[in-house]
This record gives C-alpha cells, structure tokens and sequence, in this order.
C-alpha cells in the first residue's frame, strides 16, 4: 500500500484533503447549528472541537475549554476517553497544516516564527514536534508546516504529534478534574 501511495503522490494529496475537509465541515456544521455546546460537548464534541481548532486557526472553536468542561466531575467523563479523542481530533485537524507544507504554498511560511521553528524540527525532528505538540501553544500549526514543506514521513508525523497532543490533554483533563474539585471545595 505504501508503495502504491508513494508512485501516486497526488491521489494521496487528495484523498489526505478529503478526510480532513470532511472532519472539518462535519464538526464545523455541528458546531453552527448548535449542536456542540462547551459545557456539555461529551466524547464527541471533544474530538469535532479540537478537530475544528486544530485544522483552522479562522474558527476560534475553545478544543481545550471543551476537554476542561467535559472532565469535571459532575460530567463523569472518563478522562483518558477524552484526551485520546482529543489528541485524535487535534492531530487530524494538524494535517492541514502538515499539507499546506507539503504543497509548497502557505502564508504562514512568512510568519516572522516560521524560521525559527523550520531550524528546530529541521534539526531534532520528532524531539520537537512532541514537544511542541505536548505543551500549549500558537506555533504548532509553523511545526505542521515545517514538516510538510520538508517532507518529514507522514506516519512519523502524525505519531509524534498525537503523542505530545495525549501528554497535554491528559494533563488538562486531570487538571481540570481535580482542579475544579479542589476549587469547589473552597467554595
């Protein structure tokens, strides 16, 4: 399979844009039409609001309010449910930046960042996408672009960043779990 995607570069291109155009109008017409709410978004809506804010830096869609709000404790979420669907969302959505690299065309290469972040993943490759994946940041969507424009292998890109995206929304979900107890119990 992998040879065949290899000989077929732009099919591949294609079909890469058509899943995340699909997640993206899917989860963006949910969120329109009201059916994903931050306060009671459930499994779902944790993916579909880090898909949306992950694929799109546009749409201000709040992936992380969506994780904090859904691992309170009245919720009664499991919290390793959302950070894997939300570290599956996030890195989905991240692809479209990775594309925009791989196409070679993409005005956040004239981000003043850009530079700077093109040297870091140039130079420690998966170290740097997972950590730049693991803490919360504005600059991950230059490190998807950097790594498409380089043509660093897909599989190894996407399993980098949903790695460092799981670090980080384990840790917020915790946070806000037990966050939010140890606030109310002040209260």
């Amino acid at each position: 399979m992998a040879d065949w995607l290899n000989a077929h570069p732009v099919l591949f291109r294609w079909v890469l844009w058509g899943i995340v155009l699909a997640s993206i109008v899917t989860g963006l017409s949910l969120f329109l039409l009201g059916k994903l709410e931050a306060r009671n978004v459930g499994y779902g809506g944790v993916f579909a609001f880090n898909l949306i804010g992950s694929a799109s830096v546009v749409v201000p869609v709040p992936g992380l309010a969506a994780i904090c709000a859904s691992a309170a404790p009245s919720v009664g979420l499991n919290i390793a449910a959302l950070a894997i669907l939300g570290g599956l969302g996030a890195t989905i959505g991240e692809l479209t930046g990775y594309m925009a690299g791989y196409g070679g065309q993409s005005f956040i290469q004239k981000i003043r960042y850009y530079d700077r972040i093109h040297r870091i993943v140039v130079s420690h490759g998966a170290i740097a996408l997972f950590a730049l994946a693991a803490i919360p940041n504005p600059v991950f969507d230059i490190a998807g672009v950097a790594s498409g424009s380089l043509g660093y292998p897909l599989r190894r890109f996407l399993l980098w960043v949903l790695l460092g995206k799981l670090v980080k929304f384990t840790a917020i979900a915790y946070g806000c779990r037990y966050g939010i107890d140890w606030v109310t119990s002040f209260i």
